[in-house]
């Protein structure tokens, strides 16, 4: 259910102003929700501000991260960081995120424990990629995420490991686009998954080419708690599709793209952040146990 107050953080909320604050991965950090903004400001120069709410519906933008793209070729400042995802592990932060470029997109990784000092690991992809959330557990030993190929302006998600988060391998396809027509031409993952009594509860986006572009869906699976890699059941409709304005009108319309998932508020409820239209970030809850059941 989308919330009344949508959309929670827009533009005119970013200190100076910005052209859009979209795509920001989501968690909880001393008694409060953190959201790590992806911003351009006016001048269209990337940002990732630091945004925090008691309630996980009012939130104060702080500061700015400090965390900027890469001064090497080809990653210069114009071709963009966004879409960020943070995985709580212990009590370190691990934030991915992407940094675009003409010659394909890569994720960076970074890790924070206090959202004021960041340290950086470096890539943890080769290009094309575009989306990764790592699991909040180590697996069998191993650290596990899912990613998402851009192969062709399209992608499926896939499953790989790692001893020390940078060293990637034993990479294996989870779900491929097409399943349903909602999700035909590209998926990859949104939120870190959510551990659950009944599995990994994965929310993911999903795309369909329309007359006039993609229009991007959200949805959700569960994953085997010991085995990642196998899915144990999948929602087959989308669980928000762009209806509301602010999603179907914006720098890219018809638009929800989920990137953080926190329980937080009452016994069992999921708030899910998702981009709007490429402009604004929004929420909507859901009962982890009707998102589980909907799954299976």
């Amino acid at each position: 259910m989308r919330h009344a107050n949508n959309p929670l953080i827009k533009p005119s909320d970013i200190p100076g102003g910005a052209a859009c604050v979209f795509n920001s991965g989501a968690t909880f950090y001393q008694g409060k929700v953190i959201l790590l903004l992806s911003v351009w400001d006016r001048q269209w120069v990337p940002h990732f501000y630091v945004a925090d709410s008691a309630d996980g519906i009012h939130f104060t933008v702080s500061h700015d991260s400090g965390i900027a793209p890469p001064g090497e070729f080809p990653y210069v400042p114009h071709e963009g960081i966004f879409d960020t995802r943070i995985t709580e592990l212990d009590g370190r932060y691990l934030i991915t995120y992407n940094v675009g470029s003409s010659y394909g997109g890569r994720i960076m990784l970074v890790e924070t424990r206090d959202f004021v000092k960041f340290s950086e690991f470096g890539f943890i992809t080769p290009p094309d990629h575009r989306n990764c959330v790592i699991f909040p557990e180590i697996i069998k030993g191993n650290y596990v995420r899912l990613e998402r190929q851009n192969v062709n302006d399209a992608g499926d998600i896939y499953i790989s490991r790692s001893p020390d988060l940078i060293h990637w391998g034993r990479t294996e396809l989870l779900l491929a686009r097409n399943a349903r027509y909602w999700e035909s031409a590209k998926i990859g993952p949104g939120a870190p998954p959510i551990k659950t009594d009944k599995g990994w509860l994965v929310i993911y986006h999903g795309a369909r080419s329309g007359m006039n572009g993609y229009i991007y869906n959200a949805g959700c699976l569960l994953l085997d708690l010991e085995d990642p890699g196998r899915i144990v059941g999948k929602c087959q409709e989308p669980i928000l599709s762009p209806q509301a304005d602010y999603e179907q009108v914006g720098i890219t319309p018809n638009v929800v793209f989920p990137t953080g998932a926190v329980v937080h508020g009452q016994p069992g409820e999921l708030k899910v952040y998702y981009g709007a239209a490429d402009t604004v970030m929004a929420m909507a809850t859901g009962e982890i146990s009707e998102l589980t059941a909907a799954c299976v």
